[in-house]
């Protein structure tokens, strides 16, 4: 099962592309076995492409990182001429004593054939120059977004400043009129007061 021979990242591999530059990627062989693994890396077009290490071995539960290296060039490839163009990554389970001298002896050997595991992944070479474009829209997209936001949170600031100060007017405005009616009910008690003894001293007469 490919699964007992760890992991490959990435899929596939992504080079960016600089003219007149060599272009260069990292992958990285992950063992989840208890084993020893042997690896071996082969390209289409060894001359295009430089890959180090090109085989090695994998102790149990480690991890190994490949640089792969491709030639520079002065315009971005056409899609259909790296299209064929891939990385063949090959593994088998190696003993402890398995040294580098005779890992091609081991994927030669008539008796480990069916045992190996093969995987290719795609060359996809991306032109920098879009990607920057883009990054710096998504950049320029949440300046705004944040300067959009300051100024929503700016214009409820004051909004709740304005509807605070009403509230202070209307609970004074309140206070005052309880304040009203009480000393109205006041003096309208006291006035019924002296009127009752009014009309009563002139009933006595």
């Amino acid at each position: 099962m490919a699964e007992e021979f760890g992991e490959i990242y990435p899929n596939e591999l992504t080079f960016i592309f600089e003219p007149k530059k060599h272009m260069s990627c990292m992958l990285k062989l992950t063992s989840n076995s208890n084993r020893y693994i042997a690896f071996k890396v082969k390209t289409t077009d060894p001359k295009l492409y430089r890959v180090r290490p090109n085989k090695g071995i994998l102790k149990p539960d480690s991890t190994c990182e490949i640089e792969v290296t491709r030639q520079a060039c002065t315009i971005l490839p056409a899609t259909d001429t790296i299209v064929n163009q891939k990385l063949l990554i090959q593994r088998v389970f190696a003993s402890e004593d398995t040294t580098l001298e005779n890992i091609d002896s081991l994927f030669n050997s008539k008796d480990s054939h069916n045992d190996i595991n093969m995987k290719k992944l795609k060359v996809v070479i991306a032109d920098v120059i879009p990607q920057v474009v883009e990054m710096k829209s998504k950049s320029e997209e949440v300046q705004d977004l944040t300067a959009d936001m300051a100024k929503e949170i700016a214009h409820m600031k004051l909004h709740i400043k304005g509807l605070n100060i009403l509230l202070t007017e209307a609970e004074e405005t309140i206070s005052k009129l309880k304040e009203q009616k009480s000393d109205c009910g006041c003096k309208g008690k006291k006035r019924r007061h002296c009127w009752y003894i009014k009309c009563f001293a002139v009933k006595s007469a």
